[in-house]
């Protein structure tokens, strides 16, 4: 079974607007505040309901469908009107929720929504992670194979296997000194940069910001660390 895609009100408007111009090769597009009085009327007008999470419109595969419909009508000149008339009668549309958050099945839905929004969140920051990792190793070792270059070969085996251990300890020790670098600067930021809202009263750290922080921290600094590291042991 395909997975629900649930979008905020920017976002769908795009995603309209991006498969209008696919079928219809329409680039004008839709502006987000146009779709918003869209589904502000149908439900003023008891046509259909749009769902909520933490009090905040989230459209779904339905809402699409719906939004696509408006569209290709307003650019074939139908009123709103004649629209909302007939929209009853394409789809199975959402009837107004008229007991408001109490309802037990809106509560149902809006919990899978967010459990399916932190699943994606979730999901992001695993792959920002490694790809973060990925990129501070590929630094390191590139930047380590041109020191490397520069010195006077190895005299035997023995030291060939020694320069091969001590690059390897080299540069899982100047990936955790970059870390800990990164983490204490984001710990100097102010709260308007580490911080966003998770509710009407709390907020949290950013974690996504974090990551974006520690890896541009890292490969800015990665060729000053390897630089100095060297520099170090040369003067030993």
């Amino acid at each position: 079974m395909p997975e629900e895609k649930f979008w905020k009100i920017t976002e769908f408007a795009q995603k309209i607007s991006k498969d209008m111009q696919d079928k219809l090769n329409d680039s004008k597009g839709v502006h987000y505040n146009t779709v918003d009085k869209w589904f502000k009327n149908l439900e003023s007008k008891g046509i259909h309901y749009v769902n909520r999470v933490a009090g905040e419109k989230v459209y779904d595969e339905l809402d699409l469908k719906i939004g696509h419909i408006i569209f290709e009508k307003r650019r074939a000149n139908w009123s709103l009107d004649a629209i909302f008339e007939a929209l009853p009668n394409v789809l199975e549309l959402r009837p107004v929720n008229h007991e408001g958050s109490s309802d037990e099945s809106q509560v149902i839905n809006e919990t899978q929504m967010f459990a399916k929004f932190k699943e994606d969140i979730g999901s992001e920051f695993v792959k920002l992670r490694a790809s973060i990792l990925q990129e501070a190793e590929r630094i390191v070792e590139e930047k380590t194979q041109v020191i490397k270059n520069q010195l006077p070969p190895p005299e035997n085996i023995e030291q060939k296997r020694q320069a091969k251990r001590d690059d390897f300890v080299t540069n899982m020790r100047l990936s955790m000194q970059l870390d800990k670098e990164a983490a204490e600067e984001w710990s100097k930021q102010p709260e308007s940069v580490r911080l966003k809202k998770a509710g009407w009263f709390r907020k949290e750290e950013d974690l996504l910001a974090r990551e974006q922080f520690i890896r541009e921290y890292k490969i800015a600094n990665m060729s000053r660390i390897v630089r100095e590291a060297y520099d170090d042991d040369n003067n030993n």
